[in-house]
């Protein structure tokens, strides 16, 4: 099964997903990377911490392409687009 990386940004910091996760397709990749945003988001939800507007994840394959992105208003971004 395909390995996928799953980076965080907040538009001046990377986040890097050394591990990766074992998913079967781009769907799945997709559903995981929204999953991971709702689960950030929501544990960022303190009141110190409300403009996620800068925020992004890029999922990534084992050869670093990108095959997905997602701002966290879970917006869809064309590949190369800045977030």
């Amino acid at each position: 099964m395909p390995r996928y990386f799953f980076h965080f940004s907040d538009g001046k910091h990377h986040f890097t997903d050394a591990g990766g996760h074992e998913l079967p397709g781009i769907a799945a990749v997709r559903a995981h990377a929204k999953q991971q945003v709702h689960e950030i988001s929501a544990a960022m939800c303190h009141p110190q911490i409300q403009d996620l507007s800068a925020w992004s994840l890029t999922a990534v394959d084992a050869e670093g392409r990108t095959v997905c992105e997602l701002a966290f208003d879970l917006r869809p971004a064309r590949v190369g687009e800045e977030l």
